[in-house]
C-alpha cells in the first residue's frame, strides 16, 4: 500500500514563516559596525538595510507597522550589573574642566499641528475624543523629599498625558522607539528629536545589546499616547554609539544616536512635524534637571516626568549623573532636560538604576566632548 503524503499543517506553515520573518529581520543587524575616529573620540555606526529605511503599511512587511503590533511589544528590561565592577576607581575630582557647550532647539513650523492633523486625520480625531472623555481627571503626582537616599528631593507626574502639553515643547519631541532584538524579539525604549537633521538621541543600550550585537527595526513614534501616532511613524538610516560601551558598557557611554528617514506616509522628516531639542554637554553634575520616560511601572500609554537635583557618585564614577526618580523599564533613553534661558536642551538620558537604588534613583550619562559631541560629529547632527 503506497504511503499518504500530505502538505503541512497552515498552522506550523505559519509559524515557520513567522520564525523565519524574525530571523530575517533580526539578521538585518548581524553588521559588526564601523569604527570611526572624530576629533572628540571614537564612535561605532552602522547603516540601515533599504528594507528598514522607508516603513511600509502592511503588517507583513514590518513588526511595528500598526498599533496593533506596537501594543504588544514589552518594555526593555534593566539588564543586571556587576556593582563592584561598577565601582571600579573613577576620580571625580577628573571633572573634566572643560568649557560648557550647547546647541540650541528648534520648534516646527507654526503650521505643524494643521499639518499633522491633516495628514493623521483619523489619529487626531480619536485621540480628540479620548482627551474629551478624561474630561479633568489626572493621575496623581507625587512629591517626595529624600526617596533618593542622597537629600535630594523630586517631584514626579505625568507628562504627555495632558491635552494641553502633547502638542507642544517638549512633550511633542519625545516618543517612543520600537526595534527587534538580535533575538527576534521586539522591545522599546523612550527617544527624543535633538537635532534639526532629524537625529535621535536616546540610550546606548537602546541600541546595542551586550553579548549579542545590535539591534534593528528601528521606529520612531514621536509624542505617542494611548497607542496613537499623531505626528506619523519615521524609520532609520543610521546608528552611532561611542566605542567605549564596548564590549561590556558602562554608564558613561550610555548614549546613543540614530539618524531618521522620512515619515512613512508624507515623506516630510520628523522636524516639519515636532522640530527639535537642544543639546547642552560639560555642564556643571549638580543642575535641576527634568527627566521623562514611558515608564512601565507607572503607564505606557503615556509619559512620566521626574523633577529633582541631579548630582554625582563615587560608586558610579565620573561622567556619570544621578537622580532620584521611581520609574522603571521602558524609560530608557529618555530625555533629563536642563531649562536654559527659557528653552529645554538634553544633558543626559536613561540608562538605568543607580546602585542599589532600583526604583528610587537612577543614573544618565553625563553628556561631554567624548560621548555626545563625538556621537554627533560622527553623524552630523
Amino acid at each position: 500500500m503506497k504511503s499518504q503524503h500530505r502538505s503541512p499543517r497552515p498552522v506550523a506553515r505559519l509559524a515557520a514563516l513567522g520564525a523565519l520573518a524574525l530571523t530575517f529581520f533580526a539578521a538585518q543587524a548581524a553588521d559588526a559596525g564601523k569604527t570611526v575616529r572624530t576629533p572628540y573620540g571614537e564612535v561605532v555606526e552602522i547603516q540601515a538595510p533599504q528594507s528598514q529605511q522607508r516603513l511600509s503599511a502592511s503588517a507583513q512587511a514590518h513588526p511595528f507597522a500598526t498599533a496593533r503590533q506596537r501594543a504588544a511589544v514589552k518594555p526593555l528590561q534593566w539588564t543586571q550589573r556587576d556593582d563592584k565592577a561598577a565601582a571600579a576607581p573613577a576620580e571625580l575630582t577628573e571633572q573634566l574642566v572643560r568649557a560648557a557647550g550647547s546647541a540650541p532647539g528648534g520648534e516646527a513650523p507654526a503650521f505643524a499641528n494643521y499639518l499633522a492633523r491633516n495628514h493623521f486625520r483619523a489619529t487626531w480625531q480619536r485621540l480628540d475624543a479620548l482627551d474629551a472623555a478624561k474630561g479633568a481627571a489626572a493621575p496623581t503626582a507625587l512629591s517626595d523629599g529624600e526617596k533618593d537616599g542622597a537629600h535630594y528631593g523630586y517631584t514626579r507626574y505625568p507628562g504627555n498625558y495632558y491635552t494641553s502639553q502633547w502638542k507642544t515643547t517638549p512633550w511633542n519631541k519625545i516618543g517612543k522607539l520600537y526595534f527587534t532584538k538580535p533575538n527576534g524579539s521586539g522591545s522599546y525604549c523612550t527617544a527624543n528629536v535633538a537635532s534639526g537633521n532629524s537625529v535621535l538621541v536616546t540610550a546606548a543600550h537602546c541600541v546595542y545589546t551586550l553579548g549579542a550585537g545590535w539591534n534593528s527595526n528601528f521606529v520612531f513614534v514621536p509624542a505617542e499616547r494611548y497607542g496613537e501616532a499623531p505626528y506619523g511613524r519615521f524609520g532609520w538610516s543610521s546608528a552611532r554609539i561611542p566605542s567605549g560601551y564596548l564590549p561590556s558598557g558602562g554608564r558613561r557611554w550610555d548614549v546613543a544616536v540614530i539618524k531618521l528617514t522620512g515619515e512613512q506616509t508624507s515623506g516630510l522628516p520628523v522636524t516639519s512635524y515636532v522640530g527639535w531639542l537642544g543639546r547642552t554637554w560639560n555642564r556643571p553634575y549638580s543642575e535641576y534637571a527634568y527627566s521623562h520616560g514611558y515608564a512601565s511601572n507607572l503607564s505606557t500609554q503615556y509619559t512620566h516626568v521626574c523633577a529633582g537635583q541631579t548630582y554625582d557618585s563615587p560608586s558610579e564614577g565620573t561622567n556619570v549623573l544621578v537622580q532620584g526618580c521611581d520609574m522603571t523599564y521602558g524609560a530608557s533613553g529618555g530625555a533629563w532636560l536642563l531649562n536654559l534661558g527659557g528653552s529645554h536642551y538634553v544633558n543626559s538620558v536613561v540608562s538605568g538604576p543607580h546602585i542599589g537604588a532600583f526604583g528610587t534613583a537612577w543614573v544618565g550619562p553625563r553628556f561631554a566632548d567624548d560621548n555626545i559631541v563625538a556621537l554627533c560629529a560622527a553623524i552630523g547632527c
